[in-house]
């Protein structure tokens, strides 16, 4: 079956006509280009709240967020969705260090859940409070996730009734000037509503000059539109607009800068939509196309990046057989060790990995094999390419489905042509124009979102300290956030206190979180890799991955814990694991399996609620173990909605994510096509925004 090829052009970006009053640049930095001048200035500016950088990916958005951390010290706090983003950008920033040297010396450090607990438990320091106290203290500029930085401005932490609400977040607003937001249109509504929240708390309880970066080559309009309605004030640096980007190498290459290389791009029509055509593709040409590519181009670097984990530890050892001794293949996922995370993108010619290398990192390659879950996801995960001169040549496969790249290549009103050559401004509206509906669940804010924003308002208002220190600020706050939100905090407090009376505090928790919490997640130690380090083979992974892709046994708690202490492994995490189980292979074909509720679903389903509900059970024909791992699950009370329309119908009608976590369910022991769909935790929330309609008049209450 034929191809689709085109070609990209190259990527110019124009050059700043004169630096920013008083800033000096090192000798090893000619210039800075027009975005990176407009962010800085723009951060300077006090009649600016939040800054937007929508500047391409490889034109040095993270030069523009850290010169006024490196040249004025201004304290800095970075927030990344991915463990992997935040260590390539502690690197970055320690290299713009070197080259400024700056006269203050600010220290960088890195701050995830696991350096957190690493450092509290050898330093014998009672709490993770005082160690983020301590980070914020020794440390100018600190890199860490959203979802610390949410939990501090939503009062966790704390102990209890000894600290005062504002003991920790009133520590790191004071330290910290400017608050970096990288990647963040990878999230959606909830933590859009956790972000608007968190600053809404932070400007009325502290100065009103603090500063929100916002750095994505992806518009989010949601996240726009929530900022106009609490009157904060904003500012895009959008380089497309004003022009900023050429596409072609003529005479006139004065004042602009090359940032990304010419590309071929190849479009292969067999990929079936379904979990396993890329994976087959790849293996079908691992020797003809890629492996003959290297044969070709002795000197080359690549990736292949998936959306599953099970089909990168399953092509590994595949290519390794091919590629090696020659060339080094490695694999960089959620399941890869640490040890081996930090060494795989330096080490690798060949890295196989997920999500954890798609958003950010900076890659130095000239060949790209790579699937989508969207347009965004697409658009990002191609610009891991050419952002590096030093090849060549520069060859890209889109692994998408066929109805897409028929969509783009062969139906009516196609935007793309065989064989034509493209600028990427055209091409990336092409993609966002043609892809398949992505929801951006614009009503979870004012359904679930004003959660948080109520339990905020009660600590402000209730809190006897929070009234004294902060006499205005919940009236104030109360304000902001209900214009924003459009929600009535009176009818949100009255739904937080019923689902409170009613014992359903774990929907409250689950509104209250960042990214959802982990209601199925299982301790496993994982023998698939060899060469893995002991103390690297504890982990924590969710029990549908599991049951998808992994040959696995029961192991028990007591001894799974006894093992990793003697491997000097802190097993704070695993506390609250589902189950705890021994990793062995990966299954070559996808397993069958369904929830099972013996329960009334019709009655359920009816209620059209997210509810707490255990006695659910697991039906899969294999895996030793399944039984007991059942019984956890019945055993678990479970925040979830179902819905009595099955996943696929969902899927399509309501254009739910690829990760939406979204299980057939039955009633019926023997039903092998099962027509109701479970999902459990934030997805459960999500859902329920999308079928409110669904309910019936007579209705009562939004949560419980």
């Amino acid at each position: 079956m034929k191809n689709y090829r085109i070609s990209l052009k190259p990527v110019y970006s124009r050059l700043a006509e004169s630096l920013p009053q008083g800033l000096t640049l090192p000798g090893e930095i000619s210039s800075l280009s027009w975005h990176q001048a407009e962010t800085y200035k723009a951060l300077q500016d006090q009649n600016i709240d939040v800054v937007f950088n929508r500047a391409m990916t490889g034109d040095g958005k993270s030069l523009a967020a850290y010169l006024s951390a490196i040249t004025n010290c201004t304290y800095t706090l970075a927030m990344y969705p991915t463990n992997e983003l935040a260590r390539d950008q502690e690197k970055q920033v320690q290299g713009y260090k070197d080259i400024f040297k700056p006269k203050k010396d600010p220290q960088i450090r890195r701050l995830t859940a696991a350096i957190l607990e690493k450092y509290i438990t050898s330093n014998q320091i009672s709490s993770k409070r005082d160690g983020i106290e301590d980070f914020s203290t020794n440390y100018e500029i600190l890199l860490t996730n959203p979802d610390i930085f949410h939990y501090i401005h939503n009062f966790y932490y704390l102990r209890g009734k000894i600290d005062n609400p504002d003991r920790l977040f009133r520590r790191i607003d004071e330290n910290y000037k400017l608050f970096i937001y990288d990647e963040f249109h990878i999230f959606s509504s909830p933590q859009i509503a956790s972000v608007i929240n968190t600053i809404l708390l932070m400007k009325h309880t502290g100065d009103a000059n603090k500063k929100f970066l916002f750095l994505s080559a992806t518009p989010n309009e949601v996240l726009k539109t929530f900022l106009e309605k609490a009157q904060l004030r904003y500012k895009e640096i959008a380089p497309v607009d004003v022009g900023a980007y050429k596409f072609s190498s003529d005479n006139s290459n004065d004042g602009w800068r090359q940032i990304n290389q010419p590309i071929n791009l190849c479009f292969p029509q067999e990929i079936e939509p379904n979990l396993s055509s890329s994976y087959k593709w790849i293996e079908e040409n691992a020797e003809t196309v890629i492996l003959k590519f290297f044969q070709d181009n002795p000197n080359s670097k690549g990736a292949i990046i998936l959306n599953s984990i099970a089909a990168v530890k399953k092509l590994l050892p595949k290519l390794k057989a091919i590629f090696e001794p020659r060339w080094k293949v490695r694999e960089n996922t959620g399941l890869t060790g640490e040890t081996e995370k930090s060494q795989s993108v330096a080490e690798a010619d060949l890295l196989l990995g997920t999500s954890t290398i798609d958003v950010g990192v900076d890659f130095r390659i000239n060949f790209l094999v790579f699937e989508a879950a969207d347009a965004g996801n697409f658009i990002q995960r191609f610009g891991r390419l050419g952002r590096h001169k030093g090849f060549e040549t520069y060859q890209a496969y889109a692994l998408i489905p066929n109805f897409l790249v028929a969509r783009l290549f062969a139906d009516k009103f196609h935007p793309l042509e065989d064989s034509e050559t493209y600028d990427r401004v055209n091409f990336n509206n092409a993609i966002n124009g043609f892809w398949t509906f992505k929801n951006q669940f614009e009503r979870y804010p004012q359904r679930w979102g004003g959660i948080q924003s109520a339990y905020i308002y009660s600590k402000l208002q209730g809190n006897h300290h929070m009234k004294e220190k902060y006499p205005e600020v919940a009236k104030k706050f109360g304000t902001s956030i209900q214009n924003a939100f459009g929600i009535s905090l009176k009818q949100m407090n009255a739904q937080f206190y019923r689902c409170q009376n009613e014992g359903k505090t774990k929907i409250i928790d689950e509104a209250r979180s960042f990214r959802g919490s982990s209601q199925l997640d299982c301790a496993i130690y994982d023998l698939t890799n060899p060469d893995e380090p002991e103390a690297e083979r504890f982990k924590m992974y969710n029990l549908p991955g599991i049951l998808n892709n992994f040959i696995f046994e029961l192991w028990d708690k007591n001894s799974f814990i006894e093992k990793a202490e003697k491997a000097g492994v802190i097993t704070t995490r695993f506390d609250k694991a589902l189950c705890y189980l021994k990793f062995k292979d990966y299954r070559e074909v996808r397993e069958d399996w369904h929830f099972y509720y013996p329960g009334n679903l019709r009655e359920v389903a009816k209620s059209g609620k997210v509810q707490l509900l255990n006695d659910l059970e697991i039906c899969q024909r294999h895996g030793y173990g399944i039984n007991q791992i059942s019984d956890a699950v019945s055993r678990r009370k479970l925040v979830c909605f179902i819905s009595d329309r099955d996943r696929n119908f969902l899927r399509a009608t309501l254009g739910l994510p690829m990760h939406f976590q979204a299980y057939p369910l039955t009633n019926e022991p023997e039903d092998r096509s099962p027509r109701y769909t479970i999902t459990f935790g934030q997805d459960a929330l999500l859902l329920e925004t999308l079928t409110w309609h669904w309910k019936p008049k007579d209705d009562e209450g939004w949560i419980c």
